[in-house]
């Protein structure tokens, strides 16, 4: 055990936090697998990003809240652990709910907030496995997502230096699942499918960005998160991916693609390290993208990527496309 974790005191709070959106059945066995952790929770949030698929009728038919109204923290302990049910009279997307739920637990003092979307599940010493590894010097703690069906990989190092480097492929460094040597390896960028962050970082480098929407904030907070502090990749805590994504070869473009590529854009054009990176990157990458689509005939995907091209480099950020929209409607 970590001379300095914190799980075998048991004397610090850990609060999980979901967003969720039309997921009812994932997040179903997402909330049994947090209610059988093995170090219980103290919390859960369940933000619930408008859902339209009466995820709160589900709720209230499990027992696992009483009450549903909009806006307002709905509140039931069950277990000894609090439920709390958030449901947003928007749809704030991914960056959203997690800007605001961290906000809520942060604000009520936590010590540590566990992030994840609402298609995974964790096994059952997930937590106990990644409170082994906090500490003051390791403030973020990311699971294992490799199972019989996904195979994952640590994330070591983002070249921000290069404009050649240009797609997510190139620019970072993964380590296979099966490749580490021990348990834990130190990585500098994560997905928003697990985390155990200190509230204290919380504190000191603020929320995730919401107007990025959807897709590249998990990025940009790990960005800010490892210049303050060491993040750690666990390969005995697992948290399984429900939802496995499967390629449509005659699949079209639209709104996810169009958060996607203009984050990115952005992303570069905001933190590159030289004027090249800032400047050449984005259109290196919009280049590569442009030739890729007329590779595949898929012509109507222009109109995406020409508008994720200029609000990225603008700074026009927000929710400036509908979500459901494709490529013939841009």
């Amino acid at each position: 055990m970590n001379k300095n974790s914190i799980y075998s005191a048991n004397e610090y709070s850990v609060c999980a936090i979901i967003v969720t959106y039309n997921r009812k059945y994932y997040l179903k066995h997402l909330i049994n697998g947090l209610l059988r952790q093995t170090r219980p929770l103290e919390a859960i949030l369940i933000y619930d990003n408008n859902s339209t698929d009466n995820t709160n009728l589900m709720l209230m038919d499990l027992k696992l809240i009483d009450s549903d109204h909009f806006n307002v923290i709905n509140k039931k302990i069950i277990n000894d652990i609090q439920i709390m049910y958030y449901r947003s009279k928007c749809n704030e997307g991914g960056s959203g709910g997690f800007h605001y739920g961290i906000k809520m637990i942060s604000d009520m003092q936590f010590d540590y907030l566990w992030c994840m979307d609402d298609d995974v599940c964790p096994d059952e010493g997930c937590l106990e496995e990644l409170l082994l590894h906090i500490s003051p010097e390791t403030q973020l703690c990311l699971p294992s997502r490799t199972d019989e069906r996904f195979i994952d990989h640590a994330i070591t190092y983002v070249n921000m230096s290069n404009p050649f480097k240009y797609n997510t492929r190139m620019r970072k460094t993964r380590v296979c699942n099966d490749d580490i040597e021990g348990n834990v390896i130190e990585i500098k960028d994560m997905p928003f499918e697990g985390p155990l962050i200190s509230n204290n970082l919380v504190k000191e480098i603020g929320l995730p960005k919401k107007e990025l929407f959807i897709i590249f904030d998990d990025t940009e907070y790990a960005f800010r998160a490892k210049e303050k502090t060491k993040l750690l990749y666990c390969k005995k805590a697992i948290l399984h991916k429900q939802i496995i994504p499967v390629k449509d070869p005659t699949y079209l473009a639209g709104w996810k693609e169009y958060y996607g590529w203009r984050n990115q854009f952005w992303f570069d054009r905001t933190h590159g390290e030289n004027f090249f990176v800032k400047i050449f990157r984005p259109l290196f990458q919009v280049l590569h993208i442009y030739l890729r689509t007329i590779a595949k005939g898929k012509w109507s995907d222009f109109k995406v990527i020409n508008r994720a091209y200029i609000d990225g480099i603008s700074n026009n950020l927000g929710i400036t496309i509908k979500p459901g929209t494709q490529s013939k409607m841009f």
